[in-house]
């Protein structure tokens, strides 16, 4: 619901630009380089000193919009591409000047001739935009129309002959499945997947270039090597892991903390920074099996079979340390130290993975984590006895 001091449209029209700047770089020569808010919405570059294309871009969510010759959108970039000229920034004809719009050009307007269609035709739309500079009353556009009128007439009409205008250009929906398509090298049936990942990077990027006010260029070559690393995740031995970064939002207070596979950390007296990592680990592997399970990227039965085998390899090395022990030694520090090893195995020792190429360890720990709060493994050799007399006692 609108407060009527909303700033969706204009959220709105960020997000569409870093999604668009996405598409064009897909759609154009790879080893271009391009820029986020440098000398335009979007700017492509050949090197550093020669931009090849500005673009300013127009995003409406009223479908009926329409580019009349009097348009703000229009002039606010007229303007910027009029002071751009004027002060040397740019150098017509080299340079493209592109409007993308969603908005629909109106017929016979000088925007209509702007298209780039055959029956394009800039000296007509000079001689338009030229009269309503001159006759309109808009006092908005002021500041635009002196900037138009301070070029020489040749500046005038080589600036509008270097325009182009894209109108009823897709919106921030319809611009997702045009990038999709981009992606060829992908299976059809991982697209929606890596295209999600590939978006949470470039979103990413695109903060970072701007909060940081950054000088370094974004190339096609860096994207489309985004796009490999990312799609190589989806390889029949590999799986993509996607929770590296995730932190807990709020510190575990740890003597609070009763989930069993919380207790059975403090039975064998661990430090408290190693259960706040296990906490942690858990939480990437749940969060990470759940976002494979969803996206239906496991094998019939493949986390059960995983499970499995981590139970087994746990099993097998707790009864060869078992025979390490010496018989009828009661003693509690023994048992911690015993449990100690278990764990120190698993977490230091172990490399169980669940497809070969997926080696990262928050997925094998957090699983065990998982196990362990099932009570389908345990680190304290006494855990299950000591909780099956509490359970009976209780």
């Amino acid at each position: 619901m609108s407060t009527g001091f909303s700033a969706g449209p204009q959220a709105l029209g960020y997000m569409f630009q870093a999604r668009y700047a996405l598409y064009l770089i897909l759609t154009n020569k790879e080893e271009l380089q391009s820029a986020v808010e440098s000398l335009d919405d979007i700017t492509f570059f050949e090197n550093e000193n020669n931009p090849i294309e500005l673009l300013q871009l127009k995003h409406h969510t009223n479908a009926k919009a329409s580019l009349t010759d009097n348009s703000s959108d229009l002039w606010k970039t007229i303007r910027v591409w009029s002071t751009q000229l004027q002060e040397n920034k740019i150098s017509l004809p080299d340079t493209l000047l592109t409007l993308v719009t969603t908005a629909k050009a109106s017929a016979n307007s000088a925007t209509f001739l702007l298209r780039p269609f055959k029956d394009r035709d800039s000296k007509l739309a000079w001689e338009k935009l030229l009269e309503v500079a001159n006759k309109s009353k808009n006092e908005d556009l002021t500041k635009s129309f002196k900037s138009f009128k301070a070029l020489s007439t040749t500046q005038q009409q080589l600036l509008i002959d270097s325009i182009q205008i894209i109108d009823g250009s897709s919106d921030i929906i319809d611009i997702t499945p045009a990038i999709k398509e981009k992606l060829v090298a992908v299976r059809r049936k991982h697209r929606d997947a890596v295209y999600e990942r590939l978006e949470g990077w470039w979103f990413a990027k695109v903060v970072k270039h701007l909060r940081d006010d950054s000088l370094d260029f974004i190339s096609g070559f860096e994207v489309r090597d985004k796009i490999c690393e990312i799609n190589d995740q989806f390889k029949p031995d590999a799986l993509p892991i996607d929770f590296y970064d995730l932190k807990i939002p709020e510190q575990p207070d740890i003597s609070q903390d009763n989930r069993c596979f919380v207790n059975q950390l403090k039975e064998i007296a661990i430090h408290n920074k190693r259960i706040e990592n296990a906490i942690l680990d858990y939480y990437r592997a749940f969060e990470q099996r759940s976002r494979w399970a969803r996206e239906e990227l496991l094998f019939g039965g493949e986390i059960e079979k995983y499970e499995r085998k981590l139970i087994d390899e746990w099993e097998r090395y707790k009864l060869a340390l078992q025979d390490e022990m010496s018989d009828g030694n009661d003693d509690e520090s023994e048992y911690q130290k015993f449990g100690r090893k278990v764990f120190n195995w698993m977490e230091q020792d172990a490399n169980i993975c669940i497809r070969d190429q997926v080696t990262e360890p928050y997925v094998m720990r957090g699983s065990y984590h998982i196990l362990a709060d099932k009570l389908l493994v345990h680190w304290h050799p006494k855990f299950l006895e000591r909780l099956t007399q509490l359970l009976v006692t209780t």
